[in-house]
């Protein structure tokens, strides 16, 4: 890249809950310094650059931009050929967005902080983000693969199962809403959402969103689904033994819940919590999509291969239907 990039300016009584985090998770500090954004020279990829741009402001972060020429895997896809740009015209292409988006939003980047690599797109990403110490990737949910499909796109999915560290999809309407208009652009949350089942791979994802409310001055809300019983069973209907069932897990629910918001990992944050019965993947979305929801930190059990094929993710289908940015924080304390 040319050097005429400046550096960013200003960018039950349960034990577990008396513990400030699992030990796993705590080898990683808390904190917003490095933001890695992949970019494959697609609208949304370069609508992703602009919100980290927010998020890096907010917290006085470096921005890292890395694009991934997918050499071998670009010859398979339909329409690719302008992923297939050499070497110098991808400098060039990304140095002249990056000029207008830094007019923009009225920020700097440092040229020494643009990566262009050639390989798997998810391996170098990841990659990178070790190396760099990135403390937050935030990825857009579809790129440059034509695929007109729900789902995230096979590298952002890969990212998410293998990155390092917090992963950001932006999308839904607060999302847009940050980037619209031609008002002076400012990331602002209001209220956080934290999908909670009271294992410790989920009190990863509370402790991390606990950390963006103090940081941001929103609130937290804390949602735990009880999944009915006739649910569980395939069962038409309620009777009275899955009707009592279903009673006693919600009661058992909100004791949990009552120890965790006096839990030191909640110490110092404005805290609601919800405990509706239903569909899991549903409330959450459901929930995602309220006016005052901002953005929504879920973790997952940091499995990849046979063993997440197996048991699937909720985080995973939560980033493809939530109405707000979701971060996925990864909680490697279940891999096996």
């Amino acid at each position: 890249m040319k050097d005429d990039f400046a550096p960013p300016q200003e960018i039950t009584s349960r034990r577990i809950f008396a513990t400030s985090a699992p030990a796993a998770d705590r080898q990683r500090p808390l904190q917003i310094k490095t933001v890695l954004v992949p970019v494959d020279f697609s609208r949304e990829s370069f609508r992703a650059l602009e919100y980290s741009i927010l998020i890096a402001k907010k917290f006085g972060a470096a921005i890292h931009v890395v694009h991934v020429r997918p050499s071998k895997e670009a010859s398979a896809i339909e329409h690719a050929g302008n992923l297939l740009l050499n070497y110098t015209d991808a400098v060039d292409f990304l140095q002249d967005r990056l000029v207008d988006i830094q007019q923009k939003h009225d920020v700097k980047l440092s040229a020494d902080n643009c990566h262009i690599e050639a390989g798997r797109p998810f391996e170098e990403i990841c990659k990178i983000a070790r190396e760099t110490g990135v403390d937050l990737i935030v990825i857009a949910t579809r790129g440059q693969s034509g695929l007109k499909r729900l789902l995230l796109g096979s590298t952002a999915e890969r990212v998410i199962r293998f990155a390092p560290c917090p992963v950001l999809i932006p999308r839904g309407k607060s999302y847009r809403a940050s980037l619209a208009g031609d008002r002076r652009f400012e990331l602002k949350i209001r209220k956080i959402l934290a999908p909670v089942d009271f294992s410790n791979c989920s009190l990863a994802g509370v402790r991390y969103a606990a950390f963006l409310g103090k940081r941001c001055h929103a609130r937290l809300k804390l949602l735990h689904v009880v999944v009915p019983y006739n649910y569980l069973f395939a069962t038409n209907g309620f009777d009275s033994e899955t009707a009592r069932l279903t009673e006693a897990a919600r009661a058992r629910a909100k004791k949990q819940m009552d120890e965790l918001r006096r839990s030191n990992l909640l110490s110092g944050v404005s805290c609601e919590a919800e405990i509706p019965t239903g569909n899991t993947i549903g409330e959450i979305c459901n929930q995602s999509a309220t006016r005052d929801v901002g953005l929504l930190v879920i973790s997952t059990h940091g499995r990849s291969g046979f063993r997440h094929a197996l048991l699937g993710s909720v985080a995973e289908h939560v980033a493809r239907y939530a109405e707000c940015p979701v971060v996925i924080v990864p909680n490697r304390e279940t891999k096996k």
